[in-house]
């Protein structure tokens, strides 16, 4: 596989992954199929890594050392932060159903410390990701800005209401540009 083949898979990847989180923001509001939001979830997670390589491939001599800072703090939040995404659709439920007076209170101050790490790992490497991305507008600057856009919302009342499905707009926008792009110079953005 070359690299314009890649690039055009990782584009594909970010596509599924943004109609996986529009539909989780449509299954977590459906409680009794709350679970099926926690599996869209994971799944959205895993091809965000694929996309997030493919994102930062296509700009990577246009953004520099720099931008592979954000994009390794980007990488390393969405891991971490599909571990909770793990954990959701698969020891929760498992919890619930055996064990649910340990759900019953509050969490440890252990998981209560990886969360806020993985959170704020994530959320901050989208940021930086998307606001490096919308500088150097290799790939759509709309759906870069709206990527930066979606930390941002998770933050203030009923914002996150809106991040899920603008996040899956992001990545849809990302995603095309990524499979339907001219690679003549990848990563120079020319």
């Amino acid at each position: 596989m070359n690299l314009t083949s890649f690039l055009r898979f990782t584009g594909v990847s970010s596509i599924i992954t943004g109609v996986l989180f529009l539909s989780m923001a449509i299954w977590y509001n459906i409680s009794s199929l709350e679970a099926i939001g926690s599996y869209l979830n994971l799944i959205g997670m895993a091809f965000l890594l694929l996309a997030l390589v493919g994102i930062y491939l296509r700009q990577m001599n246009a953004i520099g050392i720099f931008g592979f800072i954000i994009f390794i703090i980007s990488f390393i939040g969405a891991v971490l932060w599909a571990g909770f995404g793990w954990v959701g659709a698969f020891v929760v439920p498992a919890l619930e159903e055996v064990a649910p007076e340990i759900l019953s209170g509050s969490p440890p101050e252990m998981i209560n410390m990886g969360m806020m790490l993985s959170m704020f790992t994530f959320f901050g490497g989208m940021l930086l990701f998307g606001l490096v991305t919308a500088w150097k507008a290799i790939l759509p600057r709309g759906g870069a800005l709206l990527l930066a856009l979606v930390p941002i919302l998770e933050f203030i009342p009923f914002g996150s209401t809106v991040a899920q499905p603008l996040a899956g707009v992001a990545l849809i926008w990302l995603g095309y540009a990524l499979w339907k792009g001219n690679y003549e110079e990848v990563g120079t953005g020319e």
